[in-house]
């Protein structure tokens, strides 16, 4: 997610979802004990595919499974969310662009509460824009560190680019304690976040642009339980 003109839309905009819609939601937050992994290599068990609706799009050409991998086009905007809420967890998820364009772009959503009412939900950002990954997006009113937010909010990475080369595959671990949050890419500490507007929700992968692959996405006990 980047500061785009888009971002400044209603949020009232049509959405295609899949079949596994909100109904499977589980609103209650799970804290895990264990190494639990959120994609299975197979399918998209657990997740719900939302984008935008546009003429010709669907939900299953925007999103596919592919060699063991999620496969996202990045076209319409939009995401998967996991159909349970977690909360003091540690995150990974591995991606990398498997085919350039104009608009690098993805996002790896935190705390997401709510419905899914409009392409960005409200929820904490994780960015992959190419050269950004590691900076805040704060969505709908999402915030930390005390940021008066009434919309969309940036906070930036605290180093350089820690990416790497296009086609590669970069690790980004982001480590959720009630309401911190810290951001590594490719173990480098990029951001640091407090009195995030929520301690709980679900997550969700981002179509915005890129072309893009995950996988490796599981989330994990905080390091001192």
């Amino acid at each position: 997610m980047r500061m785009t003109f888009w971002m400044m839309l209603a949020t009232t905009c049509t959405l295609t979802l899949s079949a596994t819609a909100a109904t499977e939601v589980k609103t209650e937050p799970v804290r895990p004990t264990a190494k639990t992994v959120l994609f299975n290599g197979k399918d998209f068990s657990g997740w719900t595919k939302v984008i935008k609706a546009e003429p010709g799009s669907s939900v299953d050409k925007t999103w596919q499974v592919a060699d063991g991998v999620i496969r996202c086009t990045g076209a319409p905007m939009g995401y998967i969310v996991t159909q349970q809420a977690f909360t003091d967890y540690k995150l990974t998820v591995e991606y990398r662009w498997y085919d350039r364009a104009k608009n690098m772009n993805s996002g790896v959503f935190i705390h997401k509460t709510g419905s899914d009412a409009a392409p960005l939900p409200c929820a904490i950002e994780s960015q992959l824009h190419m050269g950004d990954a590691g900076d805040f997006v704060l969505l709908n009113k999402a915030s930390v560190n005390g940021i008066k937010n009434d919309n969309i909010g940036n906070v930036k990475k605290m180093h350089d680019s820690s990416e790497k080369p296009f086609g590669e595959w970069n690790r980004v671990e982001v480590v959720v304690k009630g309401r911190t949050i810290d951001i590594y890419v490719n173990g480098v500490h990029q951001n640091h976040g407090e009195n995030a507007t929520a301690d709980a929700g679900q997550i969700c992968l981002q179509s915005e642009g890129g072309p893009i692959e995950f996988r490796n996405v599981f989330i994990e006990p905080l390091p001192h339980e």
